[in-house]
Order: C-alpha cells, then sequence, then structure tokens
C-alpha cells in the first residue's frame, strides 16, 4: 500500500503529502473570507467552507491555527463569506497574497457592510454576514461555525472553481500567458534548402523559436512509451515530449496513463499531437481536462492540425482547457495550424506572449513568395 506510515502505537496513517494529494481531487468553490478588528477590514482566500444547518442557518469555514486571519476571527466573532464568480480570478489571488505589490487587499472591490461590520462583496456570487457561535479544534485548523444573519446573491454568473491546485480549472479561465512555438517550418522547405535557414532565423528574431526535435511516443505502441521511460537520464528528463495521436477517440485512457507517467519521470513538457486530425473542440476539452490535472507540475502543449478550417476552435478549446504551449508551423503548410493564426487569436483573447506578431506576418509573406503558392493559413494578410 502506499502513502502509508507506522504510528509508534501501531496504528496505520496516511502521510500529509497523499492526503492533500487525495484531497486536491476534490473541487471546491473559492471564497474570501473577511472580517472586521478595530474599525478596519481584513480578509483572505479559502475553499474549506461548507454549509452546516438551514434551521437555524449555519455555515463553517476551517482555518489554520496561526494565520492572521485565524487569530482575528477568533478575537472578532464576525465573519463574512463572499463566494466568488469565474471573473473574479485576480481578487482571489489578490487575498490569497499571490500578488506581494498589492498593499491593501480591497483597493477596487467594491463592498458595503450589513449588520457585523465585515466587508461583503458587491459583485460576488454570494456573500453571507456571520457570527461565530461555536469554535471546534480540529487538529491544525479551527472549525468556526457561524450563524448566518444576512444573505444575499448579487450575480447570477458561473463560480470561480479550484482543483489540484488549479484556478477556474472548470470555468474557462484562459492563461495570463502561452507560448507559441514554429515546428514545420524546415520540413516543409525541404525542397527550399537555402531559403530555410533564413526564415527560421527570421522567426527567431521576432520572438517565435523552434525548439529542439522531441523524442515521441505513440499511446497506441507500449514498447514506445517503455522505451522513452527506460532510456531517460537525468540529463534528458527535463526534456519535453511529443505524444502522437493524442486525440484519438479510443485513446483517452491511454492518453492520460502515458503523460502520467512522462510527468511522474521529470518530463517538464508534454505536448499532444493531433497526428491523425481527429481533434474537434469536445475532444480537446475533455482530453486535457483529465491531462492537465495528471501532468502537474508539467506543462501542457499542443500542436494541432486544421483540417476543415477547425483549427482555430481546438486552439480555443486548449487555452480554456489548460494548454499553455502551442506547436504551430508558419503559414500552415504542412496542415498545423499557423503560427500566424495562433498568434492573432491570442492577441484577439488578450492572452500574452513574446512573439512580436506583425514581424511573423511578414516572415509569412516572405514564405508565400519563397513557395510561389497561396498560404493555407487565415491572417497572414489580414493586415494588408
Amino acid at each position: 500500500m502506499t502513502g502509508l506510515r507506522n504510528r509508534d502505537e501501531g496504528q496505520v496513517t496516511v502521510d500529509k503529502d497523499t492526503f492533500r494529494a487525495a484531497l486536491g481531487q476534490w473541487p471546491s468553490g473559492v471564497t474570501v473570507v473577511t472580517t472586521l478588528v478595530d474599525g478596519k477590514w481584513h480578509g483572505m482566500t479559502a475553499s474549506s467552507f461548507s454549509s452546516v444547518s438551514a434551521e437555524p442557518p449555519l455555515v463553517s469555514v476551517c482555518l489554520l491555527k496561526g494565520i492572521y486571519t485565524h487569530d482575528l476571527i477568533a478575537d472578532s466573532k464576525v465573519f463574512g463569506i463572499n463566494i466568488l464568480a469565474a471573473d473574479q480570478t485576480e481578487v482571489g489571488k489578490v487575498f490569497a497574497g499571490m500578488r506581494p505589490d498589492v498593499d491593501d487587499r480591497f483597493d477596487g472591490v467594491a463592498a458595503h457592510t450589513e449588520q457585523t461590520g465585515v466587508p461583503l462583496f458587491d459583485h460576488a456570487l454570494a456573500w453571507l454576514d456571520c457570527r461565530v457561535v461555536h469554535e471546534y479544534d480540529g487538529g491544525d485548523h479551527t472549525i468556526f461555525v457561524g450563524e448566518v444573519l444576512a444573505a444575499a446573491t448579487p450575480r447570477i454568473a458561473a463560480p470561480l472553481l479550484y482543483h489540484s491546485r488549479s484556478w477556474g480549472q472548470f470555468a474557462d479561465q484562459l492563461p495570463e500567458t502561452a507560448i507559441v512555438h514554429e515546428t514545420g517550418l524546415v520540413s516543409a522547405l525541404a525542397g527550399h534548402p537555402d531559403d530555410a535557414p533564413g526564415l527560421t532565423s527570421a522567426l527567431a528574431v521576432a520572438g517565435v523559436s523552434s525548439p529542439p526535435v522531441a523524442p515521441t511516443i505513440d499511446t497506441r505502441d507500449p514498447r514506445t512509451i517503455a522505451a522513452l521511460l527506460e532510456g531517460q537520464t537525468s540529463a534528458t528528463s527535463r526534456e519535453r515530449v511529443l505524444v502522437l495521436h493524442a486525440f484519438d477517440p479510443a485513446a483517452h485512457d491511454a492518453v492520460v496513463e502515458a503523460v502520467g507517467q512522462l510527468a511522474a519521470n521529470g518530463v517538464t513538457e508534454v505536448v499532444l499531437d493531433d497526428t491523425s486530425g481527429d481533434a474537434n473542440p469536445l475532444i480537446v476539452r475533455q482530453r486535457l481536462a483529465d491531462v492537465s490535472v495528471r501532468i502537474r507540475p508539467a506543462t501542457t502543449g499542443v500542436r494541432l492540425r486544421d483540417h476543415a478550417g477547425i483549427g482555430m476552435a481546438n486552439a480555443l478549446a486548449a487555452l480554456k482547457s489548460g494548454a499553455t504551449v502551442f506547436d504551430t508551423t508558419l503559414g500552415g503548410v504542412d496542415g498545423v495550424v499557423a503560427t500566424e493564426d495562433v498568434l492573432y487569436l491570442f492577441d484577439v483573447l488578450q492572452v500574452g506572449h513574446s512573439a512580436d506578431r506583425p514581424a511573423v506576418v511578414q516572415v509569412a509573406r516572405h514564405l508565400r513568395a519563397t513557395l510561389g503558392v497561396p498560404l493555407p493559413s487565415h491572417t497572414h494578410d489580414i493586415d494588408g
């Protein structure tokens, strides 16, 4: 049995890391717990909140002993619960202390007070104004049970969710930044070997790199996975790996299991390749939802094809589902989504990236002149 240890008295208990990993699989909402001490507002992000009773109306929140907000609520005997919406990720991160440059956590947050005087967020999905009626010892936490004196639901919107250390995994949160690689141009220019170096150099100057050729596995052939894992050394444990046929509708479990093995063996970037053009937005969402959980802390990437013009829909689905690395081909000349198209999508959605898209578009136009044929991409001449 894994994750177990023996206590001195002979009892068997779960170790801390396994316990936390197991609880991390339970998705929860995100709240900001607030209180009032000496006329000053305080608050912190917490997910350990639960309803207790409808009659009388009681809720509970569990706070780690010794943290500042725990001691404040223990003294003030009042607290507020603000349930955050999907578009309030930044609010949650501020009150979680993840924005150290923010001096006043309440700056820019519209809030009011009810009976207890604690801050209640005007734009939360719901808020509850509570006074502490019970305190229970809960190991390294204290369980505060509060009587709800007032409550409201100001908005109807999707909730902000927390799962396996990921914010809003199921609430369509876009990443703040993403990376675009160019991986197909050299092969596409096999008939123009003199032109390839200049074009790839120009792309690099424009902020689009071409990573080293990655080792590949095919989940339809378990021998490829075993060969890769058995051959890994400390020098290659940080490599990116390309998973072929990763969106085969019949390969869901095999892909999820394979990427879990890769992440457990030190691979830090796994790219799911739409080798046979199987991907559609639904498959992309389903595949990445499970892969992203299994792969952490490794990074999830995709290499999508643009068959039937569905490439950008798949790229959007991938962005919403945890992918932050996109392998592309300039101009889309090999059937993979075009570099300039993906960058255009990022710009429209305000997803940050390091590329200079106008410069990339210029390189795409040079590619069109080199090949002497129209490019399959949709945006290389959109600014022309």
